[in-house]
């Protein structure tokens, strides 16, 4: 296997995982970089063996598998190092009449490899967005791809322990290597392996720069539209302040010493600051945002800070008896990763109350972007907290907002920072277009997760 970091900059610990399609190489998965990430790529998959340490140091590993790579990652990289599992195109079957290429299609292409059924292949592969050559620019010579071929399909090597486990598979619906109802048999028959599988118009080659745009946020652009709903914010959030009342009323319950020093994440316009600061009349208020947030005046000392909240409570400092969030962390890249580090900066019997969206919130919009919204399950949010926290308490709600039009519908969530890209239509004309021919009105659903856990176990 061959290891590639292509971005990398110092202090980085999230990482971009690719391992490449077949017959590719690192060139073509250049434009894929996030800020605060690093973007590594792993093919040649004629040896599955990967160099342990490659992964020491990040905390948080999105892994985006394409074609081949997608049984190769299977057999060298265990659950337990990967924070998220995206496959594309591709199944654990890699030679198979039914879960997989046909074995006669597959041994055909291996034995009669040469140039010109190299680039037919990869003319199967391509889309009008993308030539042949493009997609082979840096790949190995044609009689090494061709004992990778081989190698693969002698392969005996059983998947690691615990075997990952994939958040979501997309199916090309015009897939010419691996057949789509191949691969939709073959996340059926994996079980929960797989958590959903997405068919999208598209044939095996998938840019996975927009895979990866959908579903790792670009806070940047998160935070400037939050910041130009602020005028608006407080008048239209009507999910966003059910949730906070109800998450008030657990951190009231949950305060256990007088005048506790806080972190408040996500603050935005103050809107949460201002219903619990009364219940808990707080000592100070550290606040934190990916934008600056007008100064609310809750509490004597007030400290605010511009950032990436994750990175904020990775990077240690000061300890609070109470770490507070509404409809903030949904947004976040490691949910696990981010409880697990809460605990560690709460004081003895501090805790942690926070409110977040759980899958089949604005769910109306599913078809139409190219990779809905990744919430965790309240089972998932469970389990991360009562691994790092002693005592839990959960309570779920749910808000439905009903409009005359798509058009108010969007103008709402615009309104509320939420609005965004949604991809697969060109225009808001086309999506407001599409909308309306299947509605004749258009219902916002919120599902809310509020939780409180406290006393953090030891360690």
């Amino acid at each position: 296997m061959n290891f590639s970091l292509i971005h990398h900059e110092e202090n980085n610990n999230r990482l971009i995982l690719i391992f490449a399609g077949w017959s590719t190489a690192a060139p073509l998965y250049a434009d894929i970089r996030r800020k605060g990430w690093d973007t590594a790529v792993v093919d040649d998959y004629t040896d599955l063996r990967l160099d342990p340490s490659a992964l020491e140091g990040y905390k948080t590993v999105y892994l985006y598998a394409w074609s081949l790579g997608v049984w190769a990652a299977s057999r060298v990289l265990s659950a337990d190092s990967i924070t998220m599992a995206f496959a594309v195109n591709g199944t654990l079957r890699p030679v198979d009449d039914r879960l997989g290429i046909p074995e006669a299609i597959f041994t055909g292409t291996a034995e009669n490899l040469d140039e010109r059924n190299l680039r037919k292949f990869r003319m199967r592969m391509a889309s009008r967005a993308i030539s042949p050559e493009a997609l082979g620019e840096g790949a190995r010579d044609v009689e090494l791809l061709r004992d990778e071929l081989l190698a693969i399909a002698g392969s005996k090597e059983p998947a690691k322990e615990p075997p990952l486990r994939w958040r979501r598979a997309y199916i090309g619906s015009a897939d010419r290597i691996f057949p789509p109802e191949n691969q939709a048999e073959a996340w059926i028959a994996s079980g929960s392996i797989c958590e959903e599988t997405i068919t999208v118009d598209a044939p095996h080659y998938i840019p996975l720069k927009s895979i990866v745009d959908a579903t790792i946020p670009d806070l940047d652009k998160v935070g400037k539209r939050f910041e130009a709903s602020g005028d608006t914010y407080d008048l239209q959030a009507s999910a966003q302040l059910r949730a906070a009342g109800l998450l008030a009323q657990m951190a009231q319950a949950a305060h256990t010493r007088p005048h506790p020093r806080m972190l408040e994440i996500g603050q935005g316009t103050g809107l949460f600051t201002r219903i619990y600061a009364p219940l808990l009349d707080p000592e100070s208020i550290d606040f934190v945002d990916i934008y600056p947030t007008p100064v609310i005046g809750a509490c004597a000392t007030e400290r605010y800070h511009v950032g990436d909240a994750e990175t904020f409570i990775e990077s240690g400092g000061r300890s609070y008896d109470m770490i507070v969030s509404a409809s903030t962390i949904q947004w976040f890249r490691n949910l696990p990763g981010f409880i697990e580090s809460a605990a560690r900066r709460l004081t003895p019997g501090g805790s942690l109350v926070c409110s977040t969206f759980l899958p089949g919130t604005l769910d109306i919009f599913d078809s139409f972007r190219p990779s809905p919204m990744l919430y965790l399950s309240k089972t998932e949010i469970l389990n991360a907290l009562n691994s790092n926290f002693g005592e839990v308490e959960s309570i779920t709600d749910s808000v439905e907002l009903t409009f005359d039009s798509a058009k108010d519908a969007l103008r709402h969530l615009r309104q509320t920072g939420v609005g965004g890209a949604f991809g697969r239509f060109g225009s808001l004309r086309q999506l407001v277009s599409s909308l309306e021919a299947d509605h004749d009105r258009i219902t916002l659903r919120f599902n809310i997760l509020c939780f409180r856990a406290s006393s953090p176990l030891p360690g």
